[in-house]
C-alpha cells in the first residue's frame, strides 16, 4: 500500500507510474487536527534519504532513526525482520526521482 501516499497521481487519478514511489502531496486530512501530521510523503524509491538499516528499523518498529515514530498517516508497522529487508531491497532497486 506504500504506492497510495508515495506515488503521484494523474490527472484522471490513476497513479502515475513514471514516477512510482517517488513521493507525492497528501491529498487527504485527517477528520480532526492531528499533531504532526505530513502533508507530502517523501520519494522512497532508491531510499534517497534513509539507508537500508532505517528502513529496515522503521518497518519493523514504526520508529525513524531519531527514535520517533513516523508522523501520521504513515502506519506503525510491524513487519518480521526477512520481510523488512525484502521491502528495502525492492524499493533501493528503484530509480530514484531526478531532481
Amino acid at each position: 500500500m506504500c504506492t497510495d501516499c508515495h506515488t503521484p497521481r494523474s490527472q484522471t487519478g490513476e497513479l502515475d507510474r513514471t514516477r512510482w514511489l517517488q513521493g507525492s502531496v497528501l491529498d487527504f486530512r485527517p477528520m480532526r487536527t492531528l499533531p504532526n501530521w505530513a502533508d507530502k510523503a517523501p520519494g522512497i524509491a532508491g531510499l534517497p534519504k534513509l539507508g537500508d538499516a532505517a528502513v529496515i528499523k522503521l518497518l519493523e518498529t514504526g520508529q525513524m532513526p531519531n527514535g520517533q515514530p513516523a508522523r501520521p498517516p504513515m502506519p506503525q508497522y510491524r513487519f518480521l525482520h526477512d520481510d523488512a529487508v525484502a521491502v528495502a531491497d525492492y524499493l533501493k532497486s528503484l530509480p530514484a526521482a531526478s531532481r
